[in-house]
């Protein structure tokens, strides 16, 4: 009596294997990556909060447009669609609204548009500067603000309807 099944099949070449080998660590590089993709723009969702914010505004500021005055702007829904408004006032926003806003917006298919969740523009009334840095958007991919025309790369959307012009006493960034 024998316990090996003489029915087997010829066992899998070497080339087989070492093809599904590579198939499988591609597998879990590509994951792995998407992985990190999603949860390092999760982890920004998560910590995003108004001193956060504020100093991303003051990096942007330093970094990009020095000596700008800077206005702050969240989305918020008009009519089923996305729109920037202007913050007045820093104290009275609700931070948490807008991260509801825009997790909704991503994945609850809420107030689609091409529009920022947050984004930054300069002083109408201010020093020249250069048009590539007069609107930022926030990234939840680099948890900060870049600017919305790139040399890199397409556009990024600021608003699809006109917002409010930034005005030194709405500023968060002077």
């Amino acid at each position: 009596m024998t316990f090996a099944d003489q029915r087997k099949g010829p066992k899998p070449r070497l080339g087989q294997r070492i093809g599904l080998g590579c198939l499988g660590v591609l597998l879990l590089l590509v994951g792995s990556c998407t992985a990190v993709d999603y949860g390092s723009r999760y982890a920004s969702w998560a910590r995003l909060d108004k001193a956060g914010v504020i100093a991303a505004a003051k990096a942007y500021q330093r970094d990009d447009a020095p000596g700008q005055k800077l206005c702050l702007y969240v989305a918020v829904c008009d009519k089923g669609r996305a729109r920037l408004v202007l913050v007045k006032d820093l104290a009275a926003w609700d931070v948490a609204a807008t991260r509801r806003l825009a997790w909704d917006r991503r994945f609850g298919d809420v107030c689609p548009g091409y529009t920022a969740n947050l984004g930054l523009a300069v002083d109408e009334g201010g020093p020249p500067v250069r048009e590539e840095v007069r609107e930022a958007a926030w990234s939840f991919y680099n948890d900060r603000f870049v600017p919305t025309l790139r040399s890199n790369g397409a556009p990024l959307s600021f608003s699809e309807k006109p917002a409010e012009p930034c005005t030194p006493q709405h500023a968060i960034a002077p």
